[in-house]
């Protein structure tokens, strides 16, 4: 009778045993192939991955064995009745602690003015963070000593969020935003970090499921990483803590990761990279899922030394996390109950949810207002719009008159200001009729104009052929400014009136900048425009052909296309997407 009632979970464990000999099956098969085939090279590369999951397969062994010899040994000594009662009843007992809010845990329940706490609790910046209450009393979690990684499961209900919200709360409670600075990812739609976005530490936050925008964090995560490592380098130490001027910690929350994993694989080993390295470069990962069953890969696993598990669906999770069955055993009507392993020791603690988040986020806005802080700069932006105007734009008060501000520049991580250097040459504007040619020339030549640095010749088509206005020449100008809008005609190499002779001779001289705006690429053109601004047609090849990079071309969607002033700016072997403002009139 025992063995029939033990038989689901005997086959549920061995079911998950060979969910994990698959892969090292393959990896076997795949290891004898390049050695038949004398590839020593892949060989290396493959030998270590295949012991590591052999290593892995024989510890899950080891625990289902030890599971079942438990299992076996309390049925005989207690009996079937007694074993029932051991599997339903909670190995702690959380009803034993007394549940404290996030404000009460820091003494901010009492304080007419928290924010001056919390200023306090910046000058001790102590590395150990307050989350909850244990039966030791309050309950500290050190993230950089403990982890520096750490990953949070449990299932809906369990009070993930909750302990996330209050995690990172203690950590900017304890924290100044000089020392301290957070990425929050969500990928399951919901608003977990909406009221955390608005804290002065946090510089990113993708709170939907737009891969666009995750993609442009993840970009940004890499980026700030190579950038740790240069300054690590230069100065010759060893850990960012080292450095003269060290940089902020990092700490990058993501939840739901196992929904990142699936939509953004190729973005993985992005990840992977910062779980190695960022004990040296002050960059934490909190990694938070429902299930963490194979969902984190076996690298980054390797660097993650903290584990907090809340209430998950069965015990093969829980000792997954923690080594033991005891968060499978949490009751349901103890959200917030949960366990935490730090490699050493397993303690179980109940969590202090923030109760007045809004209160809160404001009283540390305060006190950074207080102390003078200014608020660091977002790590990545949001992409770019459809639409921009001239107050989108960011000018800087030392900016001269040949740099045209004249479109939102977006390299793939940060949304800036595009500017248009009129004396370092000519500049092409290639595009469809209605992709914005005139729009921007039009933008340009009443920049230039209002400036009055320069003499403005401005060259349109009527039916009666090109005609040129020639603008006021102001006393002070120091170059003259050609525009040439709808040049096709004047481009053509067959052309015998005197204007084309004129562009001509106007492309070829140093002191003339031209501005010309054609549908068809023209080699007489390009050869003489080193910068250029293209709208792509859709058309692939020809896109390609008219010099966007096929990178570029891969972030456009199909919507992008039919945008005004959607394009690609390319300047000495640079280009990045840019959208256009729009010229509102003179």
């Amino acid at each position: 009778m025992s063995n029939k009632k033990r038989s689901p979970r005997l086959n549920e464990q061995r079911l998950t045993l060979l969910s994990w000999s698959a892969p090292l099956l393959a990896q076997l098969i795949m290891l004898s192939i390049m050695c038949a085939q004398r590839q020593w090279m892949y060989v290396a590369m493959l030998a270590p991955g295949m012991l590591g999951s052999a290593l892995m397969l024989v510890t899950m062994a080891m625990r289902a064995k030890h599971a079942e010899s438990s299992d076996g040994n309390a049925e005989l000594n207690v009996g079937n009745a007694a074993c029932r009662q051991d599997q339903t009843r909670p190995v702690f007992a959380f009803d034993d602690l007394t549940r404290t809010s996030f404000e009460e845990l820091y003494g901010l329940h009492t304080d007419i003015l928290p924010w001056r706490s919390i200023v306090r609790n910046w000058l001790i910046s102590s590395p150990e963070s307050a989350i909850g209450v244990s039966e030791l009393g309050t309950f500290h979690v050190n993230l950089a000593a403990s982890g520096p990684h750490a990953i949070v499961a449990g299932t809906t209900g369990s009070g993930k969020s909750e302990l996330l919200i209050s995690w990172c709360m203690a950590l900017a409670v304890q924290h100044s935003p000089k020392t301290l600075h957070f990425v929050f990812l969500d990928f399951k739609g919901g608003s977990t970090f909406n009221a955390l976005e608005h804290l002065p530490h946090t510089v990113g936050n993708v709170c939907d499921l737009d891969l666009a925008h995750a993609v442009r964090a993840l970009n940004a995560i890499e980026q700030e990483l190579i950038r740790r490592e240069a300054l690590v380098g230069a100065e010759r130490v060893a850990r960012f803590d080292q450095l003269a001027h060290p940089p902020a910690r990092l700490v990058v929350v993501i939840d739901e990761f196992h929904a990142l994993r699936d939509r953004l694989p190729d973005y993985m080993q992005r990840l992977n990279r910062l779980a190695s390295l960022g004990r040296s470069l002050g960059m934490h990962l909190i990694v938070c899922t429902q299930n963490p069953m194979g969902q984190v890969h076996a690298d980054m696993k390797a660097n993650i030394s903290l584990s907090i598990c809340l209430r998950v669906t069965d015990q093969i999770q829980s000792n997954e996390l923690i080594g033991t069955k005891d968060a499978a055993l949490i009751p349901a009507t103890f959200p917030g109950a949960a366990y935490c392993h730090d490699g050493q020791r397993t303690t179980p603690f109940l969590c202090s949810a923030v109760h007045g988040i809004d209160e809160l986020v404001k009283a540390v806005n305060t006190a950074s207002e207080f102390n003078g802080i200014d608020n660091p700069k977002p790590l990545f932006s949001n992409p770019l719009t459809k639409r921009s105007s001239l107050r989108d734009l960011t000018i800087p008060a030392d900016n001269t008159w040949q740099h045209v501000p004249f479109a939102l520049g977006d390299d793939g991580v940060l949304v800036s200001t595009a500017f248009l250097d009129v004396s370092q040459g000519n500049i092409a504007i290639i595009g469809a009729y209605g992709s914005g040619k005139t729009n921007l020339m039009l933008h340009c030549a009443s920049w230039l104009y209002d400036t009055g640095r320069c003499g403005i010749r401005f060259t349109r088509r009527t039916d009666a052929g090109p005609v040129t206005d020639d603008g006021r020449t102001s006393p002070r100008h120091e170059r003259i400014i050609w525009f040439v809008d709808d040049a096709d005609e004047l481009l053509d190499p067959f052309s015998q009136s005197e204007q084309a002779e004129e562009l001509k001779q106007a492309l070829a001289d140093p002191s003339i900048t031209v501005i010309a705006a054609a549908e068809q690429p023209r080699n007489n053109l390009l050869e003489r425009c080193l910068t250029r601004i293209v709208f792509p047609s859709g058309e692939r090849s020809n896109d390609l052909m008219l010099g966007i990079p096929g990178s570029i071309l891969d972030g456009f969607g199909v919507d992008d296309y039919a945008i005004p002033g959607r394009g690609a700016f390319i300047q000495q072997a640079k280009a990045y997407p840019v959208q256009c403002v729009e010229f509102t009139g003179f």
